[in-house]
């Protein structure tokens, strides 16, 4: 039985070229060793058990063949054996040494892309000023722009011209000047109110002294 084990070592090393962990990269420490049933491929016990973690039917890395046992020298509680023996991979996964790899999300922007977001944001501000800094003269399809003019299908089309129709004509000049007279008394009338306000409060004042004056007998 010894032999079988020492032989299905030695076939697990030669075709694991020369004894390096096909996961890590790494030499494989010995007391480290596990050997794969089925396929005897060597790897370090923690990778291959790390990577049995990440499939529900793990599988051997070079061939691809399914396992539930390595052959290994390192006991559940930890104890080391000078031969290889069975083990079954659900029971090793839950063993005191055995650290599974935590593995935590990052998210990670290359500095070209942050630059890239930075200018399109900076064009996007001068988009939106210009915009709103232009948006009195300029209207975007077939809508005023500057001076009464309009623009059909992306090109700028003559100023039209208003010609008032006569029987309009009064109406609408009884029309504007009541728009105006309307916004003045508004204007006005805040103004008026403000002034009033002030002209209260000033002859209030003005009575409040007179009557301290006459109280303290100057008056």
């Amino acid at each position: 039985m010894k032999s079988t084990t020492e032989e299905t070592s030695r076939v697990g090393c030669e075709n694991n070229h020369h004894g390096i962990c096909a996961v890590c990269l790494n030499k494989i420490v010995l007391q480290e060793t596990a050997l794969v049933k089925g396929c005897e491929h060597a790897y370090c016990v923690t990778c291959i058990l790390r990577w049995a973690t990440y499939k529900e039917e793990p599988t051997c890395p070079q061939c691809k063949h399914p396992f539930e046992f390595l052959y290994i020298h390192r006991s559940l509680d930890g104890s080391l054996q000078d031969y290889m023996f069975e083990e079954s991979v659900c029971l090793l996964l839950r063993a005191s040494w055995f650290k599974p790899l935590i593995v935590e999300e990052k998210t990670e922007i290359d500095d070209d892309m942050d630059d890239l977001y930075m200018y399109d944001d900076a064009d996007d501000d001068f988009t939106e000023d210009y915009f709103i800094s232009s948006s009195s003269r300029l209207r975007i399809g077939n809508r005023r722009w500057g001076d009464n003019g309009y623009v059909s299908a992306g090109r700028q089309e003559a100023r039209p011209v208003y010609r008032p129709n006569p029987q309009e004509s009064g109406a609408g000049s009884s029309r504007e000047p009541n728009k105006e007279t309307a916004g003045s008394k508004e204007l006005v009338g805040r103004r008026a109110k403000r002034a009033l306000k002030r002209e209260a409060a000033d002859k209030a004042a003005a009575e409040k002294h007179q009557q301290r004056l006459v109280r303290m007998g100057r008056k």
